[in-house]
C-alpha cells in the first residue's frame, strides 16, 4: 500500500493554470491587469505559508487553510483588484484598463475558486476560519490531479498556437475539468459504498456520516467513518478507512475489478489517561486539530515512561518492527514522551 499523499496542498501550479484558463475564457476582457488580478487572486490564501518563517512546520500545520482560506481570503483577494487597480493608476491608466469594480470582482472569483478546488479534497478547509477552525471538505480529489495538469496546460498552448480560438480552447479545457470533478464525485460514491459493504460483511455497523461533506475538529466534531479518499493517480483506486474493533483497519480498492486488496493494515485505537494526558502537549494539540484519523499507539519504556504516538490514517503505512516495540507507522505523525511521573518530556513531528 502506497502513501497517498504529503503534508501539502493543491499546488499552486493547479490554481494558477485554472486562473490563466479562466482568463482566457473571457475574464480578461474586463481590461488590462484582470488576468494578473485573476491569477494573483488564485494563489492569495496560500500566502499563509509566510507561517513556516517564524513557527517553523508547526506554526505553518497551525496556520494550514486557516483565516486565508475563509473571509481573511476574501478580503485579501478584494485587497489585491484593489493594488492592481492602483498600479495601473499609477502607471498611467489608459482607455484599456480594467476598473475598479472588475479588478475587484476577478481577483475574489480568483479566491473563491482556490477555496473550492481545496475543499473538493481530503483534507478539505477551515472556510469558517477564524470563526470557527471545524475541517469540511467532500473527498473527491487528490492533492495533485496530473490529469488537471495536462487538460488546463493543453488548453492554455493550444490557446497560444491559436489565438482566434483562445476562448473556445479556455472553454473545451473548463468543461473537461468539470467532467473529472464529476467522475472523481461519482467514483467516489461508488467507492463510499463497496467501504460499507465490506464492513457489513465484517459485522460493524457503519456511522451516521450526514451527507456527502466531511467536517471534523479533533474529537469535536470528529470525522465520520467509513471514509473513501481519492489516491493520486487513478480516479478508480481509492484508499478507505474503516472503524473495527480495537482501532481501525486502511485497504485500497479498485472499482474497476472485483474484491479488493488483501494487505489491509491494521491499527490500535488506544485511549485512556495516559493517551489525555499526552494529547495536553503543544505539538499533540496542533496535530490533533489538524489530523482527520488520528490513532494512537502507547509504547511503554523500562523506565517506566511512556511515549504515545498519534498516526493520520490518511497516510498510514504497513506495519514495521520497530525498536522501540512500535508496529505501526505514517510519514504525519507525532509522538509525545511522558515520564514515570506522567510529566511531558519529551514531543516531536513525525513517526519519532
Amino acid at each position: 500500500m502506497g502513501r497517498s499523499g504529503r503534508i501539502t496542498r493543491v499546488d499552486n501550479l493547479t490554481h494558477s493554470l485554472l486562473a490563466l484558463t479562466l482568463a482566457n475564457a473571457g475574464l480578461r476582457r474586463a481590461g488590462r491587469g484582470a488576468t494578473a488580478a485573476l491569477l494573483i487572486g488564485s494563489n492569495i490564501p496560500d500566502i499563509e505559508i509566510v507561517t513556516a518563517l517564524t513557527g517553523g512546520r508547526v506554526g505553518y500545520l497551525a496556520a494550514h487553510r486557516g483565516p486565508t482560506h475563509g473571509l481573511l481570503g476574501l478580503i485579501l483577494g478584494l485587497a489585491t483588484g484593489a493594488i492592481v487597480w492602483l498600479v495601473l493608476r499609477a502607471r498611467g491608466r489608459s482607455e484599456s484598463s480594467a476598473s475598479l469594480a472588475s479588478l475587484v470582482g476577478v481577483a475574489a472569483i480568483g479566491v473563491v475558486g482556490h477555496i473550492a478546488m481545496d475543499f473538493a479534497t481530503s483534507y478539505g478547509t477551515r472556510i469558517l476560519s477564524p470563526f470557527r477552525n471545524t475541517w469540511y471538505g467532500v473527498d473527491w480529489m487528490p492533492i495533485i490531479d496530473i490529469y488537471l495538469w495536462v487538460v488546463l496546460a493543453a488548453g492554455l498552448v493550444a490557446g497560444l498556437a491559436r489565438p482566434a480560438l483562445r476562448a473556445r480552447f479556455a472553454i473545451v479545457a473548463l468543461l473537461l475539468t468539470g467532467g473529472d470533478y464529476a467522475l472523481r464525485a461519482g467514483a467516489h460514491a461508488a467507492a463510499l459504498g463497496q467501504t460499507m459493504a465490506l464492513e457489513a460483511q465484517a459485522g460493524v455497523a457503519h456511522e451516521a456520516r450526514g451527507g456527502g461533506v466531511f467536517r471534523y475538529l479533533n474529537s469535536d466534531p470528529p470525522a465520520a467513518l467509513p471514509a473513501a479518499l481519492p489516491t493520486w493517480f487513478s480516479p478508480f483506486r481509492w484508499r478507505v478507512i474503516m472503524r473495527v474493533p480495537g482501532g481501525f483497519e486502511v485497504r485500497e480498492i479498485n472499482l474497476l475489478r472485483q474484491g479488493h486488496d488483501a494487505d489491509a493494515v491494521a491499527f490500535p485505537d488506544e485511549s485512556g489517561a495516559t493517551v489525555e494526558r499526552a494529547a495536553t502537549a503543544p505539538l499533540a494539540r496542533v496535530f490533533l486539530d489538524f489530523a482527520r484519523f488520528p490513532a494512537a499507539e502507547t509504547i511503554k519504556h523500562h523506565d517506566g515512561g511512556v511515549t504515545v504516538h498519534w498516526y493520520d490514517l490518511r497516510f498510514a503505512e504497513r506495519p514495521t518492527d520497530g525498536a522501540d516495540g512500535r508496529h505501526h507507522t505514517s510519514p504525519f505523525a507525532v509522538w509525545v514522551r511522558l515520564s514515570p511521573t506522567g510529566a511531558i518530556v519529551g514531543q516531536g513531528l513525525g513517526p519519532g
